[in-house]
């Protein structure tokens, strides 16, 4: 979770799925992942005690009730991606200065069971066997509860402060590290992906932390002190639900953005089967293989997408005739085609949010590596990447197409060319991506595929119709 609504397709994508997998029952890989999680807290507690004994002695009472308001307080989540987070630190904090810590992880993983049972019959129903997933989020526990084992299980002081701080750094390891493994194993997300995530929960744990000392140290001198942390998690409540409606807000307008696109697409294809169809929608398939070879992020995968498909959008406001002409155009008639990457970036900045973005680099999709292209004569990095991408991927598209002037020109030919105009005009990092993607996933000879209205005169792929 960040500071800021999310902006990333990845963490837009588990969002939205995070109701339909809660409702779900585990797949027998997230079953084993669990079980064996699980497990290993368990087996993790069996050294500690037979390590270092029980240390302390609490009531039955007092256990009761720190499970109980543990339960209440961790009712207070914040959407983190394929998780979430809430303000159990208040609670936890205490428990580790009142339970055994040998015994903290299975008596915190009891009390996130005992949170989740009102989901088993709420609006948003939990399946039941999903109750093993909370209690193996007790990992975080494991590492505090060496930490203050160690230690000689110390009171809940300021002096104690070392202590105290050596478990809040061996909580955040474990809980980091066991959500990289787990969710790794059993959603395929990306550690890295993870990990940006873990960070939002660490750093509300490291706020919340100083104010759970606070309430163990009051709970040295009347164990009723825990229940006043219940205002504060009421508060937190609030804000919780706040954000929870904002994301689901935002997750709206993102889903926006991609049908005004695809409209937008329809549009054009409708204005031009070729142009908007065939030349698009293929141009798009191949500037995705390229932006996964060049492993670009989420974000600048889906910026490049939407590019790719509207790229040509500005070719709207140029007159058919001028379009649809065989043959060469007239010097006038190519000032009015040369506008189209400018035109394209002022009808997607009316849309605004990401299709801002997204007309920045349509508006770049006839640069040139060495400055010579248009509308601004952008040099090499100043492209942005995703312009750099469509441009190669318009060129090879439309050297190995069939045109109103010109049949399509072999593979062996277009590829030939791509490299000679390397790397005055294009990216070579690109190309070389280029034709790994089209050697591998395309007709080494296509009669005819997607194309763009770039051609080939005189031995130089050049501007004629541009996609």
């Amino acid at each position: 979770m960040s500071a800021t609504l999310p902006d990333d397709p990845a963490v837009e994508q588990l969002l939205e799925t995070n109701d339909a997998r809660a409702a779900a029952a585990l797949r027998r890989r997230d079953l084993v992942v669990e079980l064996v999680a699980a497990a290993s807290l368990l087996a993790v507690t069996g050294a500690l005690v037979a390590g270092f004994g029980l240390q302390r002695s609490p009531s039955a009472l007092v256990v009761a009730l720190l499970v109980v308001v543990y339960a209440i307080v961790g009712r207070v989540q914040f959407d983190v991606g394929a998780g979430f987070t809430s303000p159990s630190e208040l609670i936890f904090v205490p428990m580790a200065f009142v339970l055994p810590p040998a015994l903290l992880p299975p008596v915190v993983g009891v009390a996130a069971v005992l949170q989740r049972f009102p989901d088993l019959l709420g609006p948003k129903r939990t399946h039941p066997a999903r109750l093993l997933l909370n209690f193996a989020d007790a990992w975080y526990a494991i590492g505090p509860a060496v930490v203050l084992c160690a230690a000689g299980a110390p009171s809940a002081a300021l002096r104690h402060w070392p202590i105290f701080a050596a478990a809040l750094v061996a909580q955040f390891a474990c809980d980091i590290g066991a959500a990289i493994v787990r969710e790794r194993l059993r959603t395929g997300v990306a550690p890295a992906l993870q990990l940006r995530m873990m960070s939002m929960v660490a750093s509300v744990d490291a706020a919340l932390a100083p104010v759970g000392l606070l309430v163990a140290m009051a709970m040295e001198h009347e164990t009723a002190a825990l229940v006043l942390v219940l205002p504060l998690a009421a508060l937190l409540m609030f804000f919780a639900r706040e954000r929870e409606v904002r994301i689901q807000q935002a997750l709206q307008l993102s889903g926006a953005y991609r049908g005004t696109a695809l409209l937008m697409g329809d549009v054009l294809e409708a204005d031009d089967a070729y142009t908007g169809g065939e030349h698009s929608q293929g141009v798009v398939a191949m500037a995705i293989a390229v932006g996964e070879t060049l492993a670009l992020d989420p974000r600048a995968q889906r910026d490049l997408e939407f590019a790719a498909l509207l790229h040509d959008i500005g070719k709207l406001r140029i007159p058919n005739e001028i379009i649809n002409k065989p043959g060469k155009l007239t010097d006038e008639e190519w000032e009015i085609v040369r506008r189209h990457p400018a035109i394209g970036q002022e009808m997607l900045e009316r849309v605004g949010g990401r299709l801002t973005e997204v007309g920045r680099i349509v508006r770049a999709h006839h640069e040139r590596m060495d400055g010579n292209g248009y509308p601004d004569g952008l040099v090499g990095e100043q492209i942005p990447i995703a312009a750099r991408i469509i441009t190669a991927c318009d060129a090879y598209s439309a050297m190995t197409t069939d045109r109103s002037y010109r049949r399509a020109l072999p593979h062996s030919d277009a590829v030939a060319e791509l490299l000679r105009c390397t790397p005055a005009q294009f990216d070579p990092r690109i190309v070389s991506a280029l034709l790994a993607v089209v050697e591998t996933a395309l007709p080494a000879e296509p009669a005819g595929g997607v194309g763009d209205e770039d051609g080939v005169e005189d031995g130089v792929v050049h501007d004629t119709l541009l996609a």
